[in-house]
């Protein structure tokens, strides 16, 4: 045998032999193995205010800088106790036995809580789940940025307010202005925490943004936070303007990298 000929046999011999292998190993060359979502974890860190000192620094990347830092604990919080909540909905919906006592315990304050008002326990569960979710931190950064100028407004300062949240009970700050006949006031929170939590309660049960809602229920998480703040016109009287700026400032600021944080293992003694 000529050696060009022995070479071609080693060849066939070797693509043969290959060929086995990977079917042994079930292995598709042309399919893309799957990349593993990693998160960066960071620790929880409770800060009730603002500092004042963020009124002058008159750097603007230092003073996002520090918005962010602060914010990013607080709200990666926000999410995980919605989170748990949504995994005592799904092990509900994972069970094949029927409805438990503490099953509809859960349903039943959780309906409460999100407003949810269904026909029998099947028909709440599934509305809870669209509710009950969590947002993109890079959504609700981008949203408490623009609402309180990256930290700077009266209304953080003094009530802790990130997003502009109003109402109508006459409790909280009034505005220096208002629309003729308009009257509300300006919502008032103990610490950033609790207006983060009432913020995501908010998105997660008012009307207005039943379309975010679905939208969000058809993605995977992580969820766009592009697509999501396309569903928020009605967050401002404004409308698409705001979505743009929105839009924008995520972008710019790229702030789709905090989608990818959580916080380090955490415990909660109530999620209901």
């Amino acid at each position: 045998m000529k050696r060009h000929e022995i070479i071609t046999l080693l060849v066939l011999v070797v693509t043969v032999v290959a060929s086995i292998l990977m079917g042994l190993l079930h292995i598709d060359v042309e399919k893309p193995i799957e990349e593993v979502k990693e998160y960066t974890k960071i620790e929880y860190t409770y800060i009730q205010s603002l500092d004042e000192d963020l009124l002058g620094m008159r750097n603007v990347q230092e003073r996002k800088e520090y918005f962010i830092e602060t914010l990013l604990p607080l709200v990666l919080k926000s999410n995980e106790k919605v989170a748990q909540q949504r995994a005592l909905l799904e092990d509900i919906t994972k069970s094949t036995k029927s409805l438990t006592n503490d099953d509809k315990q859960i349903l039943q304050s959780l309906a409460k809580k999100y407003r949810v008002k269904g026909e029998n326990y099947q028909e709440t569960l599934e509305e809870l789940l669209v509710r009950v979710n969590v947002l993109p931190p890079s959504l609700i950064i981008a949203q408490a940025a623009i609402e309180s100028g990256w930290g700077t407004s009266r209304f953080v300062m003094e009530g802790n307010n990130l997003f502009g949240l109003r109402n109508r009970n006459g409790r909280g700050m009034i505005p220096n202005r208002q629309r003729e006949g308009e009257v509300f006031w300006v919502s008032v929170f103990d610490d950033l925490q609790a207006c983060i939590d009432y913020y995501l309660w908010n998105i997660n049960t008012y009307p207005v943004y039943e379309e975010l809602r679905t939208s969000r229920e058809e993605m995977e998480q992580p969820y766009d936070p592009l697509v999501l703040a396309r569903r928020l016109q009605q967050y401002s009287e404004i409308g698409i303007p705001y979505v743009e700026k929105l839009e924008k400032l995520i972008v710019k600021n790229e702030l789709t990298e905090y989608d990818m944080y959580r916080l380090g293992q955490q415990e909660y003694s109530d999620v209901r």
